[in-house]
């Protein structure tokens, strides 16, 4: 049976909260007769007075919608582009990556449940302009967010990307890719240049492990693109929930083209879920099979695996060549295989990471 892990409220609303910094109005809402209907996500929940979102970070008071969560962090760390993972994004640079509290989706499987199922006002304040001298300090090459849904962060992304991109840095986000088309619009405007978004399986699973569709995913996804953003796909394969739907994923991320990266990644048991990891053969046969209809296809969580790199698809030179997390070395000239000649499509030059993991919060 799916298991279900929804974020929970560790306050209620109350008139009290209106003079934190970080509950901020929202402005993705329609006034609904003293209820409010969110926005933001495609849940598009339906708030009566004093109730709280699905995501736990949205509330109605008085019949108006806030966010509990502008500017209110939990994490700000420095870290490479690769490990979002962007694999065809300013290579070998890195962002100061942030995060808040709660989720849109109750994954049972969640890496990072400690900060995507709580739903709290503790965390540190910080407006955005400080992300940027955090960034601009560090040596990094743009801002990121991260770690939980990035969609509860939008009203603040916006603000941030926007200041950032001012000052020639990149702006990313790691995503679900649940926010509704209103959402990216805003953000793209912003300044929002890349989204990974993690695929999380065939339409099955979504309507029965996630209780959201797949087909919205695609949908802001085909927004994203028709703006301009970058798009990066993420497939974590995960036994008996959504191995069996690899056909499903590869042709949906083929919709897009034949170069838009899919990263394929093994799974480890982490929060409720217990099924066993990813036998790296069952990732192995994936990454093959996706290889068919996708140029650029990449192996996560497999440490040494040759599909941590970037092949050439006419030459099969492999002109970026990763360890870990990180890019080791970059041969491209003006963007193309310096073997054939062939255009290697990557957003952003090459740069330098700054001084990765020093964490801000």
């Amino acid at each position: 049976m799916p298991i279900y892990s929804w974020p929970r409220p560790a306050y209620k609303p109350s008139a009290e909260l209106l003079r934190l910094p970080n509950v901020r109005p929202s402005p993705y809402q329609i006034p609904a007769g003293g209820a409010a209907i969110c926005t933001l996500c495609h849940r598009k929940c339906r708030l009566e007075p004093g109730a709280v979102g699905a995501c736990g970070v949205r509330f109605n008071l008085g019949g108006r919608l806030y966010t509990a969560v502008y500017g209110l962090l939990t994490a700000a760390e420095s870290r490479p582009v690769e490990i979002k993972p962007l694999f065809h994004f300013y290579p070998g640079t890195s962002a100061m990556t942030i995060s808040t509290w709660g989720c849109n989706f109750p994954c049972a499987w969640c890496q990072n449940w400690q900060l995507s199922k709580a739903a709290s006002l503790t965390g540190t304040y910080a407006p955005p302009e400080k992300i940027v001298e955090w960034a601009l300090e560090n040596g990094d090459s743009g801002v990121n967010v991260s770690f939980n849904e990035p969609t509860l962060l939008a009203e603040y992304a916006e603000d941030l990307f926007r200041l950032a991109r001012a000052r020639g840095l990149h702006a990313s986000i790691n995503t679900n890719g649940y926010l509704s088309e209103e959402a990216v619009e805003r953000l793209a405007k912003a300044g929002m240049e890349a989204m990974n978004v993690d695929i999380k399986g065939g339409r099955s699973t979504y309507r029965r492990w996630l209780a959201a569709e797949l087909d919205k995913v695609l949908a802001t996804s085909r927004l994203a693109k028709s703006l301009g953003v970058h798009l990066e796909f993420t497939y974590l394969v995960i036994p008996g929930v959504n191995d069996g739907d690899a056909e499903e994923v590869i042709d949906a991320v083929a919709s897009f083209g034949r170069d838009t990266p899919l990263h394929v990644t093994a799974y480890y048991p982490a929060h409720r879920l217990n099924n066993p990891p990813t036998p790296p053969e069952m990732v192995e046969e994936i990454w093959r099979r996706a290889r068919r209809e996708l140029d650029y296809v990449y192996v996560g969580n497999l440490p040494g695996h040759p599909g941590q790199h970037t092949y050439c698809p006419n030459c099969g030179y492999p002109v970026i060549k990763r360890a870990g997390d990180r890019a080791v070395r970059i041969e491209l000239r003006d963007g193309k295989c310096p073997r054939c000649g062939r255009e290697i499509p990557i957003r952003g030059r090459p740069g330098r990471y700054g001084r990765l993991y020093r964490a801000y919060i």
